[in-house]
């Protein structure tokens, strides 16, 4: 049973990732070049103020266009996943 709750929640996550993913890269035709992107990020638990998970991530581009985004949001995503399946 416990395998199956983290093949659900994998699908989840992996959909969850899937959307924030395709936003990032529609995102990415603003980003100039020499532009600095940062994604930070916490999980929480439910009635704890405190976050399990307290990450900052950065991105510089190197020219116009360039989908710095889409790297941040798959680290974020992967980060989360491998926290959520610790427990």
């Amino acid at each position: 049973m416990l395998g199956a709750a983290h093949g659900a929640g994998g699908a989840i996550a992996g959909a969850a990732a899937g959307t924030a993913l395709s936003g990032a890269a529609g995102a990415a035709s603003f980003v100039k070049a020499k532009s600095e992107v940062t994604l930070e990020y916490r999980l929480l638990a439910p009635q704890n103020p405190a976050p399990v998970l307290a990450i900052s991530s950065k991105g510089k581009a190197q020219q116009d266009g360039e989908d710095v985004i889409t790297p941040l949001v798959e680290q974020a995503a992967t980060g989360i996943i491998k926290e959520l399946l610790k427990k």
